[in-house]
């Protein structure tokens, strides 16, 4: 138990006696008039002690196989717990701080742990990671009579019951449930590692049906990626805007058909990551968040930081005919504007390139050849399409070359058919025609011949 000092024995005095702040004041001061500082403090550790004593009605016994005094209480969750101690007067003391725990345990919920969780979560991860949350809290938690109940009263039949309402109002996919609950995961993790709470009730909350989610509907691949010739049409329109405009966005947007990277891998590339045969992708663009004086997460700016998505991400590339011929055409350029940067891509006011600056060229070259709307991560969709649709490397020397830890991340996301099915009617025939003609050929119902008796299949 915390030593008694004047303002925690008033703390004390309030709690115990449902008194204001004032009163519970008042009251120690009458004590310190009659019993002087330290008979006053040892008044309210009494009253404490009677207080938290008189709520357990266990028998305290003391136990001659151990030699020790023995009691049992009941945690939160409902289970049966011993308390011992060699003498009754330390028993005691034990009962009472865990019955002051207990209050504490009371007092805890989400909407106030979660200030304190994020700044921890600030710390521990990123800003970055800490905003994510904050948009994913205020969306869907924030305001919940959930957030507001003592988190040592929510039971498993209540926080699932909040989360299928959650999901049918927001008609939430399984990967939109996965982001909530592992908010309050993370949020009973916190509060147990600070000794507020013994049980995680959002960890053990489990079996949702599927039935209950929105599908998962994939786009088609005329939205994920660039198909047929329209990769050919994008490229020859960024040369001629490069031509055009000086626009250094433009040769990393043709750059990048060939690398499949992350937008803000590509603009954070360095000439000394290029050797003789590789590229070496170990750095990227970041957002860069800061604290507010309201204590809000806002953006502030971007930096390029030396690490990427994932241990995976850090790669090595192979340079093909294409990146060479773009990489010197580069290496001309910034020489010829007398540019003494490390970077690639430098923009018109003598900075790196952003990832806006690629996001906002690109939407340009959509709208001026009437395409579809589709960012940086559909190069990088397409170049990857176009390694799986050679056949002529592994599952494995793909999964490398995109950055992915699980292969299964590759094919799910990133493999698209990379032409229209009216381009691939050759394919189909040979595919699955040939066996049909033969049936057809010997069927009376389909042939010219006389009739042979035969059955149709």
């Amino acid at each position: 138990m915390p030593k008694l000092t004047p303002y925690i024995a008033t703390s004390i005095l309030q709690d115990i006696t449902k008194c204001s702040p004032e009163a519970a004041l008042n009251q120690f001061a009458e004590f310190v008039n009659m019993l002087s500082i330290d008979g006053a403090i040892a008044r309210v550790d009494e009253m404490r002690k009677s207080y938290y004593l008189r709520q357990h009605k266990s028998a305290i016994y003391f136990s001659k196989s151990d030699n020790r005094w023995r009691t049992y209480v009941r945690t939160y969750d409902g289970k049966r717990k011993a308390i011992t101690a060699m003498t009754k007067p330390y028993l005691e003391n034990k009962l009472v701080e865990f019955y002051m725990g207990l209050r504490v345990f009371d007092g805890v919920t989400m909407e106030k742990l979660f200030p304190k969780f994020i700044a921890y979560k600030a710390k521990e991860t990123s800003l970055a990671n800490a905003n994510k949350l904050t948009c994913t809290y205020n969306k869907f938690l924030k305001g919940n009579e959930i957030t507001t109940t003592p988190m040592n009263n929510i039971t498993i039949p209540v926080l699932k019951l909040f989360f299928l309402d959650v999901i049918e109002k927001n008609s939430l996919t399984s990967r939109a449930y996965r982001d909530i609950k592992s908010i309050t995961n993370m949020l009973y993790d916190y509060a147990i590692e600070s000794q507020l709470l013994t049980y995680n009730v959002s960890r053990n909350i489990k079996n949702i049906s599927y039935k209950k989610f929105a599908p998962n509907i994939k786009k088609p691949a005329c939205e994920r990626i660039y198909m047929g010739n329209e990769e050919a049409l994008l490229q020859e329109k960024a040369l001629e805007e490069y031509e055009r405009s000086d626009n250094i966005a433009y040769l990393a947007i043709c750059l990048n058909f060939a690398l499949g990277l992350r937008v803000g891998e590509l603009v954070a590339l360095q000439f000394s990551d290029f050797s003789e045969n590789y590229v070496h992708i170990c750095r990227q663009e970041v957002t860069i968040f800061k604290t507010n004086e309201d204590g809000k997460i806002v953006r502030d700016g971007c930096e390029v930081v030396p690490y990427v998505k994932s241990i995976a991400g850090d790669r090595y590339i192979p340079i093909t005919s294409t990146v060479r011929v773009l990489l010197q055409r580069i290496r001309e350029i910034n020489r010829s504007k007398e540019i003494d940067s490390p970077y690639l891509f430098i923009g018109k006011c003598g900075n790196r390139l952003h990832r806006r600056a690629v996001d906002s060229s690109l939407r340009r070259l959509n709208k001026k050849l009437g395409l579809t709307q589709r960012a940086n991560h559909s190069i990088r969709r397409t170049c990857i399409s176009n390694l799986n649709a050679s056949n002529l490397l592994t599952d494995e020397e793909i999964r490398a070359f995109a950055g992915h830890s699980e292969i299964s991340t590759t094919q799910n996301s990133y493999i698209y058919a990379t032409e229209e099915p009216a381009y691939k009617i050759g394919a189909y025939e040979d595919a699955l025609a040939a066996k049909m003609t033969r049936v057809f050929k010997g069927c009376s119902t389909f042939s010219d011949n006389e009739k042979t008796g035969s059955p149709c299949v």
